[in-house]
């Protein structure tokens, strides 16, 4: 089994997708990425010709005003959307060429969200929130729960794996988000405003704790974030305004 003190144990299975190593190229980089949205007759360009790059095992900002285009770039890097122009590679892969199922298959295998609403199933347990991502995995239910425990003790909420989301804060479910991100393994780790709903003590433990897993398993996370009190002076940060790219 994985276990989080371990980042070699997490090396992906060559039939599962490229394998960079971490002296490699980007896990992400994008160049003149650009999408334009129809709406009837008009035309609304979100990103205009965006350039930039994810480094292995980095954690990487993306900040800018409301309407600037970071949540247009962040469906582009989660291959929830296509790009209208421009290229995209993550982990050595050109996946603005993958057809609509080559590219769900990819992002399930290899990229993991955390969502600003956590988006849990509130039916569900917390320990079975976290084995959802697993169900389509050709795993034992008994391998299922060991993951999903293993995870959630990473996060500290190993007391809490019964109750249901309702049951717990607002900190705790935001924790369980990222197990869940996390449980799958993947290479990439996209986090939509993770901490807008939380306060600001507990806002700069979720970013600590997404900072430690990171290390610890070798993951490349890029946040979407308005709270510039998060971006320490040497942190990765990719500025958009207006669409396009700013100089800090």
């Amino acid at each position: 089994m994985n276990t989080l003190n371990d980042p070699q144990s997490f090396a992906y299975d060559q039939t599962a997708g490229p394998i960079l190593s971490a002296a490699a190229e980007p896990a992400v980089s994008f160049e003149n990425l650009s999408k334009t949205y129809r709406m009837d007759r008009i035309e609304v360009p979100a990103l205009r010709g965006v350039s930039g790059q994810i480094e292995r095992a980095d954690t990487t900002f993306i900040k800018g005003p409301s309407g600037s285009g970071k949540s247009t770039l962040l469906n582009l890097l989660g291959l929830l959307d296509r790009p209208t122009g421009g290229q995209l590679t993550i982990l050595g892969e050109d996946v603005t060429r993958l057809s609509d199922r080559a590219a769900a298959d990819f992002r399930a295998q290899h990229i993991g969200f955390v969502f600003q609403g956590f988006n849990l199933i509130p039916v569900l347990s917390v320990r079975e929130n976290v084995e959802f991502p697993l169900l389509n995995r050709k795993m034992s239910a008994a391998a299922r729960k060991d993951r999903a425990m293993e995870y959630l003790d990473a996060v500290g909420l190993s007391e809490f794996v019964d109750r249901r989301p309702g049951e717990i804060s607002g900190g705790q479910r935001q924790r369980v988000a990222i197990a869940r991100a996390l449980v799958s393994e993947p290479s990439l780790v996209i986090a939509d405003e993770p901490t807008a709903n939380l306060d600001t003590k507990t806002s700069r433990e979720i970013v600590d704790l997404m900072d430690r897993v990171r290390t610890e398993l070798n993951t490349s996370v890029v946040i979407c974030t308005h709270d510039t009190d998060l971006i320490t002076p040497d942190s990765s940060v990719i500025h958009i305004i207006d669409g396009q790219t700013a100089k800090e």
